[in-house]
């Protein structure tokens, strides 16, 4: 750990002797936490600060056909049991891109996943809550991938992606099983954008997971709506072993320049392939509805404060059903 932090303070240092001051940037977001109700006891009551993120990022225009980019990350147990780990940093993205045409890059190293890049910039709340299908753990959020992507025409207007990556998250790689997904996105009008996305996931000799979704999203001065639906399906030698299907939806209106209300409701309509452990517990093996309420308050264009409420209810599965959980949060986000 003190070497992780040694180095991190050394390519800081270094970092602010280049001339280039606009390419840093960092930002973090946390809570206040109050556990209101919950089906574990041991957890029902309890509440306190925690620092969900920290993002520093460094990105460079080697040239005018070549950028680089990495961004470390600092994080901390969110499961509501560990007390003794401290904030651990580690390396999120690290990649180098090739503009080899005027509207066509390649792009080495680790990643953002295609199942929700543009959907969770869409949806601008990722420090309210992750994406339906990287809450549900049923993709990593990064990847070690090479990523063709590029514009179809010289309006921008439908834009592509492929990938190819080691489907093992920011891990090394220690198998053979690789992971292939394409994307493309239409930006229909100004305000309305359509993307369909999907990858097949070799797991091992015997097992696939195999992905696919759709997202439309509408936006305007008054806000913004989306919808986003899709499944995760596991074959296990050929056969369906399981399935996840989810549909989530979001809405944020503007109430003046400093206040938006942001709405959105989750419902799993299979039961939970992977369950969610990370500052919101859902458990697995049941179909679950997750429903959010927020009033975010932008006190600067670079900090904001977001009360918010989150609330997950479960379906019966084999005569078990958990009770429903509750929690409060005071979210706040930063630049700097």
């Amino acid at each position: 750990m003190k070497r992780s932090i040694l180095f991190i303070l050394l390519a800081l240092f270094v970092l602010s002797a280049v001339k280039l001051p606009a390419a840093i940037s960092a930002y973090a977001f946390g809570d206040y936490y109050f556990v209101l109700a919950h089906h574990k006891e041991t957890v029902e009551d309890q509440n306190g600060f925690w620092l969900r993120r920290v993002y520093l990022t460094y990105e460079s225009d080697i040239s005018d056909k070549f950028k680089a980019r990495a961004r470390l990350e600092f994080n901390s147990p969110g499961n509501f049991s560990t007390s003794a780990a401290n904030i651990v940093p580690y390396l999120k993205d690290a990649t180098i891109s090739y503009q080899y045409a005027p509207l066509h890059k390649l792009t080495v190293g680790i990643q953002d996943s295609l199942a929700y890049g543009n959907i969770e910039k869409f949806y601008g709340y990722r420090h309210l809550e992750k994406t339906m299908f990287d809450l549900y753990k049923n993709r990593s959020s990064r990847d070690f991938a090479i990523d063709f992507s590029g514009a179809l025409d010289s309006n921008k207007k439908f834009n592509y992606s492929v990938q190819y990556g080691n489907y093992s998250g920011n891990k090394n790689e220690t198998d053979k099983y690789k992971q292939v997904g394409a994307r493309l996105f239409v930006n229909v009008t100004p305000e309305l954008m359509l993307e369909v996305n999907g990858d097949i996931s070799t797991v091992s000799a015997t097992k696939k997971s195999y992905l696919y979704q759709a997202f439309a999203g509408y936006k305007g001065d008054w806000g913004r709506l989306g919808l986003n639906v899709g499944q995760e399906t596991v074959k296990e030698d050929g056969e369906d072993d399981a399935s996840m299907a989810v549909l989530s939806a979001f809405a944020v209106a503007k109430l003046g320049k400093k206040f938006e209300a942001v709405a959105r409701y989750d419902m799993s309509m299979d039961p939970q392939l992977h369950g969610q452990g990370d500052y919101l517990l859902i458990e697995k093996g049941y179909k679950t509805n997750l429903a959010i309420l927020g009033l975010a308050w932008n006190i600067h264009p670079k900090f904001q404060i977001m009360p918010n409420i989150k609330m997950v209810s479960y379906k019966e599965n084999n005569g078990v059903k958990p009770a429903s959980d509750t929690y409060f949060n005071l979210t706040w986000y930063y630049q700097f």
